[in-house]
């Protein structure tokens, strides 16, 4: 009799936190059903209907975020340079280029899927269309880095893994006939702190 009520509760507490866990990392991070993927940079469309996946839901739920709507624009998030290898806080990353059409587009720092927010208010962990210094041709390159770097500049922490969130705001990207060939900013690894 108590050696049926041990397994008894040790076959629920197992249960349960088997259940508990794969719901953690069910909803970690964004939902991969739905998906698009330009240039190494992911965004899921469907995020902002009226009626998203409950995996979507989930996710936001978790992370206190608020999705774009569909006609608002769309989000998408990088976790990896132009190698592959995961964006870490400790090296200094190049990212260059131009964004698809937009009336106007944010890059902002997240960590641990959260958006970054450093002790000092005046350290820029975001940017804007509208707040930047571009090339000639239109093109921009933002430096992120522990260090201040000359020109447009983010910081993405001490150390450590990071993401950066693209949003692309009042966008056609998520309907695109693919008439267009269409092309996100790329990312580089310039240099990496020793030790």
């Amino acid at each position: 009799m108590i050696r049926d009520l041990v397994a008894l509760l040790y076959g629920t507490a197992l249960a349960l936190g088997v259940g508990v866990a794969s719901a953690v990392w069910a909803t970690n991070q964004l939902p991969a059903l739905g998906a698009m993927d330009i240039d190494g940079w992911s965004a899921n469309p469907g995020i902002g209907e009226a009626n998203p996946d409950p995996y979507s839901q989930a996710y936001f739920s978790r992370s206190g975020g608020l999705p774009l709507a569909a006609a608002e624009g769309l989000a998408f998030i990088r976790r990896v340079d132009g190698n592959g290898d995961p964006l870490d806080a400790t090296c200094v990353y190049a990212v260059f280029g131009n964004t698809p059409g937009a009336r106007r587009w944010t890059l902002q720092v997240l960590r641990d899927g959260l958006p970054y927010a450093a002790d000092n208010p005046a350290i820029p962990v975001a940017t804007h269309s509208r707040g930047i210094v571009r090339e000639r041709d239109g093109s921009f390159d933002i430096r992120v880095g522990r260090l201040p770097q000359s020109g447009n500049w983010l910081y993405p922490g001490p150390s450590g893994p990071f993401a950066l969130t693209l949003s692309l705001y009042d966008t056609a990207v998520a309907s695109d006939t693919g008439l267009s060939e269409l092309h996100m900013p790329a990312i580089r690894k310039l240099e990496c702190a020793r030790g």
